[in-house]
């Protein structure tokens, strides 16, 4: 045959237009047979590390670099033969002429043709055992299953006697097996040995009453009674009743493409049982899908479907195993008489019924893996669907059950299966309002259906009515059916929440009196009252009951729905003291969290007044400058709520306090609108509480976001009041700070001199503080003032000794970098001022700088740089402080943006001159 060929039952062997192919032994062996079992069908990295390494991966870094390797390698050696196909985070092996697939379409219609292709043991030559631990195993059952076909055709075929030897060497080889054990019964009896028939009967029931202790299951039963009867034919294949338990599909099922297709790839895998857990919260489609999935492959099963609810999650309880298995034996034909009363001897009974057939299970609502395990059927032909709302890791660890995780619907797909059921005229009139209510319904089936109903027997109304209703109502009073209980968004929450134990039941529900439903293990903690570690777990196991969601590493989130559910749990079961306790210890994490964070971003902070804190509440700790940015940059939007939160829910401390340690991330981050939205809500909060060290913090940090919007009249008023506050108190660090801030104010006004007397005022106060840092600044700040005022030499000599005083502290600082460039410039020493900028920008001086001072120090450099003629740079500084400017909302906006469009002019002019 030309082309490729690729044989595994037996040694592995590949051929090329006939030629042998040698691979080479080891892991690239490993490898091409692994992917070979499973032809044509993606494997992950992490399974093919496992098999590699059976079991025993060294770090998954240099697995997965030794795995990419060994592909590179196998692929070199099979040459023009290479079957080996990179996937996202796989491979997989794409071949047609294979043995086994082969083995597996001639199973059907020629098992004697099938049987005829194997050539010894399976994959003998490829050393592994993992591999052989688990899928060799799975590739024998099919041929076993095979070969029992062949028998039975042999004996219809009246080769009774021929095929004694062969079946007691299987029966030998296979004790456990009970089909050898009848179709050796049933030759015997065939070949007129009835003794030696009934001896064998015998010997299996005292096999499996010693390992199993179980007796043997129906059909060895029967058997057993025909021969002693000595009717004519025993072993004759019975007429056995075609189950057809399918509930009725969905006619308006939308969406779930790739979901379907999974479930299609997981059909064609030729796995010997393919068990497909679909997992996934309460409303969001689990049963409509494997329903829907299991009408259309339905025609591939002959010997029938079977359905059964479980009742895991149920008003009722759950269905136990033994009279699960009373439900399915029924289905496929046994009488009650003929059902044993044994668990045990009900399990051997559906697996032997199931062996040699084809039937599809459908498992609905199972609560967890052992309630299911009983239930799978055996042999190589049928399959299982489970659908549970746990994630059932149990049969993925001991059955290699595929978990399909089932999330909402695509906002595409609610809107279409809102159209489906209210008619696509009404969708196409309300356009946007029905959008808004497939997000109000969280884009959950369930409850997109049931807000679609209320729509439908009411033609008449609006889509945005409806809206309106969801938005300024209870939504889960709102999403449910008054005379369907079944038909209600929160009683199927309420299935799920109900088989969580008393510590998971808490934790969700004290989840609801968050502001937002975002959560890390530590904040989680903190509303229970527990360690982060203990709550990490208690959060991992409301996401295997899709009560949580961990969208990223150890963050964890609820959906709109799911969030309001757990928010009326916490009313309904916790005292007002409790929830009040809880949101307290919520608020102390993320405020002395914040704290340790501002601490690491601002060197020369003082100690800020913090509320008191329970020690279980755990606080995030860092090491440097730029891991407390970014942990403040992901938890930015809710920091900002959290402060809003506090003070709408009377936690007037906290909705101060939180702004006030938020300071020196908003300096590098935030926009002018966030310290306005921030500020104001710290006033309140101080006003209210009456705190006049509180008053003066909001004030001071009001009047810097009324003077970055260039509400000057605004933020003098807000700074003076914050002046005479702490004038009050007398403490010469705060006073330096607000003396800084009014004389920033009355230098953008271009007030020269009423700045430097301000500029003066901060560095008596900064030396009087014992802030050496502050009193540089200071000196930076007058000699900037100074420049403009025209004082070249002053500005020189203020500027020297601001460097003399951070030189030692042992610090270069980008903003007296910038002063100093814009003094020389000022001079006439252009050369001067462009090799400090150049220096400047290229280091990393100005990334410790605010969002203002860096605007301010590129803005000058591009100044600079395009009165030497420099365009191209002077381009670049512009464009970065507009990105900046636009980013921080800061006044400066529209001068920056005709800098930009000057620029451009004036380059393009210049290359049309060329």
């Amino acid at each position: 045959m030309l082309g490729a060929e690729y044989r595994v039952l037996g040694p592995l062997d590949v051929l090329f237009d006939g030629e042998r192919v040698v691979v080479p032994a080891g892991k690239g062996r490993v490898l091409l047979a692994t992917l070979l079992l499973r032809p044509n069908q993606f494997m992950s990295v992490d399974e093919l590390v496992e098999r590699l390494w059976d079991g025993s991966p060294p770090s998954i870094d240099r697995a997965v670099k030794t795995l990419h390797m060994t592909v590179a390698r196998l692929r070199q050696a099979l040459g023009r033969a290479n079957c080996v196909t990179t996937t996202t985070n796989g491979y997989l092996a794409e071949v047609d002429n294979l043995d086994l697939l082969r083995f597996r379409s001639l199973s059907e219609v020629d098992p004697h043709a099938a049987l005829a292709l194997w050539r010894g043991p399976l994959l003998s030559n490829v050393t592994s055992d993992a591999l052989h631990g688990e899928d060799v195993p799975r590739v024998a059952e099919e041929r076993l299953t095979v070969l029992e076909r062949r028998i039975e055709l042999d004996l219809e075929a009246g080769r009774a006697g021929e095929l004694v030897a062969e079946l007691r060497a299987l029966t030998l080889e296979h004790p456990l097996r009970e089909r050898f054990w009848a179709q050796l019964m049933t030759a015997l009896y065939r070949a007129d040995r009835q003794a030696e028939a009934l001896t064998a009967f015998t010997q299996v029931s005292h096999i499996l009453a010693d390992e199993l202790g179980i007796d043997p299951g129906p059909t060895l039963r029967e058997l057993h009674q025909s021969i002693l009867r000595a009717e004519p034919d025993p072993g004759a294949r019975r007429a056995v009743a075609v189950p057809r338990q399918l509930p009725p599909d969905l006619p308006r099922f939308t969406g779930r493409a790739d979901d379907l297709a999974q479930l299609d790839r997981l059909l064609s895998g030729g796995q010997p049982v393919v068990i497909s857990a679909i997992a996934g919260s309460a409303g969001v489609g689990k049963t409509a899908l494997a329903v829907h999935w299991a009408h259309r492959v339905r025609e591939r099963f002959p010997d029938g479907q079977l359905a059964i609810n479980l009742r895991g999650y149920d008003r009722d309880e759950p269905l136990s195993p033994h009279d699960a298995l009373d439900q399915l034996l029924r289905g496929l034909g046994l009488a009650s008489k003929e059902i044993p009363a044994d668990t045990g001897q009900r399990v051997g009974a559906y697996r032997s019924l199931t062996a040699d057939r084809r039937v599809l299970v459908l498992l609905d609502n199972a609560r967890t893996a052992e309630q299911v395990r009983p239930l799978l059927p055996t042999g190589g032909r049928s399959v299982a669907v489970i659908t549970s709302r746990s994630d059932l890791r149990g049969l993925v660890a001991l059955n290699d059950a595929k978990v399909l995780q089932l999330g909402v619907l695509p906002p595409a797909d609610a809107v279409r299966l809102l159209e489906k059921m209210i008619g696509a005229d009404r969708v196409r009139a309300e356009q946007e309002a029905t959008a808004e209510l497939a997000r109000l319904c969280v884009h959950l089936p369930l409850a997109l259906r049931i807000a679609a109903s209320m729509l439908a027997v009411e033609p008449l109304r609006s889509v945005r009515s409806l809206v309106d209703e969801l938005q300024n109502g209870n939504r889960l009073t709102s999403l449910e059916i008054g005379d369907d209980r079944e038909a209600a968004v929160r009683a199927a929450f309420d299935l799920s929440y109900s088989a969580l134990t008393p510590d998971e039941r808490r934790m969700f529900r004290l989840l609801g009196l968050a502001p937002r439903a975002d959560f890390t293990p530590m904040s989680a903690g903190a509303l229970l009252g527990v360690p982060g570690e203990q709550a990490l777990k208690l959060l991992r196991t409301l996401t295997r009951a899709h009560l949580t969601d961990e969208h990223a590493s150890q963050r964890f989130s609820l959906h709109d729905l799911l969030f309001l559910h757990a928010r009326e749990c916490a009313v309904a079961e916790e005292t007002a003291e409790e929830r009040r306790a809880a949101v307290v210890r919520f608020l102390d994490h993320h405020l002395h969290s914040v704290d340790n964070a501002e601490r690491a971003i601002r060197a020369d902070r003082r100690a800020k007044p913090l509320t008191g804190r329970d020690p279980v509440v755990e606080a995030a700790t860092f090491t440097d400058r730029d891991s407390a940015l970014a942990w403040c940059r992901q938890e930015h939007d809710l920091l900002i709520e959290l402060c809003e939160f506090a003070l709408a829910e009377g936690h007037l401390d906290h909705a101060w306090m939180l702004p006030g340690c938020l300071w020196g991330h908003l300096q590098v981050h935030a926009s002018t609108g966030d310290f306005l939205r921030l500020y104001a809500v710290a006033l309140e909060a101080a006003e209210r509480s009456r705190n006049r060290y509180g008053q003066a913090v909001a004030l001071h940090s009001l009047g810097v976001a009324h003077r970055r919007a260039g509400h000057f009249e605004e933020a003098l008023g807000l700074l003076q009041r914050a002046l005479a506050l702490r004038e009050e108190h007398g403490d010469p660090w705060t006073l330096a700070a607000t003396e800084v801030e009014l004389a920033n104010v009355w230098f953008e006004q271009e007030d020269y001199a009423e700045a430097l007397r301000h500029d003066r005022a901060a560095g008596a106060h900064w030396r009087q503080a014992g802030n050496t840092r502050g009193w540089a600044r200071s000196l930076n700040a007058v000699a900037m003032t100074l420049v403009e005022l025209g004082d070249f030499a002053g500005a020189v000599q203020a500027a020297d000794e601001a460097a003399e005083v951070y030189a030692s502290l042992g610090i270069v600082d980008g903003a007296l970098e910038d002063t100093r460039a814009l003094a020389k410039f000022r001079m006439g020493d252009l050369e001067g001022a462009v090799r400090i900028y150049r220096d400047l920008f290229a280091g990393p001086l100005l990334d410790q700088e605010s969002s203002f001072s860096r605007t301010s120090a590129l803005v000058s450099g591009a100044e600079v740089f395009r009165a030497a003629g420099d365009r191209e740079a002077a381009l670049t500084c512009a464009r970065e402080a507009l990105e900046i400017a636009e980013r921080s909302g800061l006044r400066r906006v529209d001068e920056i943006r005709e800098l930009v469009r000057e620029l451009v002019r004036e380059l393009e002019v210049r290359r049309a001159g060329r």
